[in-house]
Order: C-alpha cells, then structure tokens, then sequence
C-alpha cells in the first residue's frame, strides 16, 4: 500500500497539491463599445467557469467587478494581485481562465527561420489594446510557483485580424478562412516549468460561442466532466489530461466547412494544448482529499 501510493505520487502531483490552497480566477471582457462585437451571455459562461472549477475543489478569485471588463492596465494589475496572492500561502493549484477576443501579430523575436515569420498569440480588449499571452504567462513566472501545476484556459480566436468570434447559434458556425497565399508562419509558444497552456481552438482558427451559453468549448469541458465524476460516483479523481482528451473526442465531431457566399470558412473547435509537466495532474475530489479553503 505504502508503494502504491509512493508511486502515485511519483507520477502526479499529489504531493505538491495536497492539503494546499487551489485557486482559481477568471477574466472576461463584455466589449460592445464602437467598432466592437458585444460578447453575449457571459454571466452563462461564468457560470459554467464557477461549476466547473467549483467541483475540482478550486476557490474561485474576485468579484464579477474586479475581473470583468478591465482595461489592460488594470488588468495586469488584478492579475498580479491574484499571483501575489497564490505567492503569500501554501499553494497547491493554479487554473486561470481568459475570455476575450483575440488575433495573433509579429514576435518581436524573429529568430533566423528562413521564411517563417513567427507570430504569437494575443487577446484583445476593449479599445482595442492587445496584450500578449506571454505577458499573461511571464506574471506567474516566480521560484515560489515554479513546482506547483498551473493551468491556462484562453478562450479567444486566433486568427490573423482581431476577430470578433462566430455564433454557433442557427446555421452560422464559421472560422478561418481558406487563404492558400498566407505566408508561412511558426507558432512562438510561451514556455513555463509545470503548466498547460489551453486554448479554445487551434492556431490560425476562430473560436465559436452561442448566444445563450457562451462559449462552445467550456459547455463541452462542463458535460465532460460531469461525465467523468458520474464515472467515478461524484469522487474521482479526475485526471486533467484524460479530461482534455475526452473533451476533444467531442469536440472533432463539430468540425465543419461552411460556405456564407462569399467565401469558404471553417469551424474547428479544437482545444490546442501546449504542456510542460513532468507529472500527471490529478484532481482527487472525494471529502477525504477535499482542499482546505
């Protein structure tokens, strides 16, 4: 018995999470100014976002006023205050999530590639300002967090233009567009010890979200695991990369082409999950595990 569990700890993080604080935080934008797309039904989405995190024992960070809508500024302020906070206690966990629109631009490092052009992924916010996800990621970059899991939702498009995302809602599913002269590009991925990066959709696609859930790919993430903890009586545990998988073998089945006149687009609700654990992480859920915040 003793072994058995040595070994599950060797090859999780059950170590590291266990009897420690698990925190989590969302941001999400509404928009709706001039020359932008009004985001319907966040408080669904958010919603989703609190059940989901709600059942793995996470604390939930802020108020809807301190993580909604915020200029960039602010936002990397509140962001900060969040790690700051992860940083103070006994951490065992962190799962941010960011909800936005989104493009990608130019790396400011074009290393020697050939005739690859390197690009990275950003958010978009209201007034248009952009903020890269490497400077999302770069906030938890400290000694204290370096051991422990941390997990990043990025729910936005990822697309060339700032793209305002596409209704699921009726027969308007759509995505990228087919564009055989588009230069050739390299993802530039942001790198940190013990995280996942997840996004919404692969590189290069728009995201999709319906006007009375939100988003498409947490309503899936959601009845996911509701069917894994129906799998395991309610308890677990829950390992998140199995969760991610079996969320993708639902997703697959949504891709489509679509023609809205004008030009071919494609749908391709996919989440895209870049990673550098060195173990499993294990969400164990039952009372006797249960995280004590």
């Amino acid at each position: 018995m003793a072994e058995k569990k040595k070994s599950e700890c060797t090859l999780t993080y059950c170590d590291i999470m266990k009897n420690k604080h698990w925190r989590a935080a969302l941001f999400d934008w509404q928009f709706g100014g001039r020359n932008e797309s009004e985001r319907p039904a966040l408080i669904q989405e958010r919603q989703c976002f609190n059940k989901m995190v709600k059942k793995l024992n996470f604390k939930v960070y802020g108020s809807v006023k301190e993580t909604r809508s915020l200029s960039k500024t602010d936002f990397l302020k509140e962001l900060k205050r969040f790690k700051e906070l992860c940083v103070s206690e006994p951490c065992g966990c962190i799962f941010l999530t960011i909800s936005a629109h989104g493009t990608f631009v130019k790396a400011d490092d074009q290393r020697d590639g050939g005739d690859l052009e390197f690009v990275e992924d950003c958010i978009s916010i209201p007034n248009r300002e952009l903020v890269p996800i490497q400077e999302i990621i770069e906030v938890f970059r400290d000694e204290t967090l370096n051991k422990i899991p941390k997990i990043f939702f990025i729910q936005a498009c990822r697309g060339e233009e700032v793209d305002i995302g596409h209704p699921l809602d009726g027969n308007k599913n759509v995505g990228q567009d087919q564009n055989d002269d588009e230069p050739n590009r390299a993802h530039s991925t942001p790198y940190l010890e013990n995280s996942v990066i997840v996004y919404s959709t692969p590189f290069g696609y728009s995201a999709g979200s319906s006007n009375k859930k939100g988003s498409h790919v947490w309503e899936v993430l959601k009845n996911t695991l509701d069917e894994i903890l129906k799998q395991g009586d309610e308890k677990g545990p829950v390992k998140l990369l199995s969760w991610l998988k079996e969320t993708n073998g639902v997703l697959a089945k949504s891709e489509m082409d679509i023609n809205d006149g004008s030009k071919e687009i494609r749908y391709k609700p996919l989440l895209s999950i870049c990673h550098t654990l060195t173990r499993e992480i294990l969400f164990a859920i039952d009372k006797v595990n249960k995280d004590p915040v």
